[in-house]
């Protein structure tokens, strides 16, 4: 029993000293401690915890290719009302107005020179790529420097890229590929069609978007011509046959919750559209932008070998309305509106950029 006793009695005082001793040290340590210097631990145990919209270490760096294009321009806009996100955006030639222009509103701008023939750097490639969470590219095919072949190039490319540096989420905005269904030749949509194969066959996380008829292509397309006081529009397809359309500036809100909600988007394709649209309905439309002129706005179908004729035609046009009035499958609306409430309808679209399409609309004499 004494000897329990005296153990439990030199326990007692080991705990009473070891906390004494602790207690002193504490009390010298802020004892020597200048108040300068505290305040400068305290500081620099302070700057790991800052908001996200200060802390680049926090967000995710989204690369936007494409840029001033349509598309990629929503995508930045919608892209920087989420503090979570940096946006780098990708200039294929440079301009210093944009450049300018787009670093005023937080987005950091690369230039990436890629000519319309020759190797692609891999070096600079990598510099764009780097730290890189999630990707959104559109190929170019606007530029007329930019045939089918180069865009599929530099489209491998951009995929091939994406594995390399191990980006979490790529979201491609892609078309149909009008060549594997209808067997007609369209390097507007087939080139596009042959990214969206590669990038899957290399297995990236992708969500690939398809995009209908866009209003801006529609529009600039579908010129019409006057015929005494009428002003009219000669297409291929029949004037009650509907097609699915949207705008390319509305594409920026659903890529927004593609990458704010990966483990819902990543595997997906959706085809996506907001209005559908009759060339008849199409014609409606637009005549909202006509200014006191005589006569009327009307559609008229005609053979397809009469509309080849005609060299201003473009061919390439009619085998994308053919494919969408004929082989492309109906797309549901409120998928679109579901992802982007605010994505305008045609005769929204029209009504919004009224002034602008006064000015550009061209009717052939």
């Amino acid at each position: 029993a004494k000897s329990i006793n005296n153990y439990l009695i030199k326990l007692l005082l080991l705990r009473f000293v070891t906390s004494h001793s602790h207690r002193q040290r504490t009390f010298r340590m802020n004892e020597l401690v200048p108040e300068e210097e505290a305040e400068e631990n305290i500081i620099k145990s302070v700057t790991y915890i800052r908001p996200p919209e200060d802390n680049n270490f926090m967000r995710k760096t989204i690369l936007v290719y494409g840029l001033p294009g349509v598309q990629a321009t929503s995508v930045c806009k919608a892209l920087l009302g989420n503090p979570l996100f940096h946006v780098r955006g990708v200039l294929i030639r440079d301009n210093a107005d944009i450049v300018e222009h787009l670093q005023e509103q937080g987005i950091e701008t690369v230039v990436l020179e890629i000519a319309d023939k020759g190797p692609i750097s891999i070096t600079k490639l990598k510099h764009v790529f780097r730290d890189v969470y999630g990707v959104f590219f559109v190929s170019n095919d606007t530029e007329p420097y930019f045939v089918m072949r180069r865009e599929i190039e530099i489209g491998f490319k951009l995929a091939e890229m994406c594995e390399r540096q191990h980006v979490q989420h790529v979201v491609y905005s892609g078309m149909d590929y009008i060549y594997r269904v209808t067997g007609t030749r369209c390097s507007r949509y087939d080139g596009k069609g042959e990214i969206e194969y590669r990038l899957k066959e290399l297995k990236v996380p992708l969500t690939a978007l398809r995009m209908p008829l866009t209003y801006e292509y529609l529009i600039h397309s579908l010129v019409p011509t006057r015929e005494g006081n009428d002003t009219v529009f000669n297409n291929i397809i029949e004037p009650q046959l509907e097609v699915d359309v949207m705008g390319s500036g509305d594409i920026g809100g659903v890529v927004k919750m593609a990458f704010e909600r990966p483990n819902v988007f990543i595997g997906k394709t959706i085809s996506l559209a907001v209005d559908r649209v009759s060339m008849t309905g199409f014609v409606e439309a637009m005549s909202q932008i006509r200014e006191e002129q005589k006569g009327q706005w009307r559609y008229e179908k005609i053979p397809l070998k009469e509309y080849q004729k005609d060299k201003r035609n473009n061919r390439e046009f009619a085998a994308i309305l053919d494919f969408h009035s004929a082989y492309a499958p109906i797309r549901d609306l409120r998928t679109t509106a579901a992802l982007n409430p605010d994505a305008k309808t045609l005769t929204e679209y029209i009504r919004t950029n009224l002034g602008h399409l006064r000015k550009e609309f061209i009717i052939r004499q």
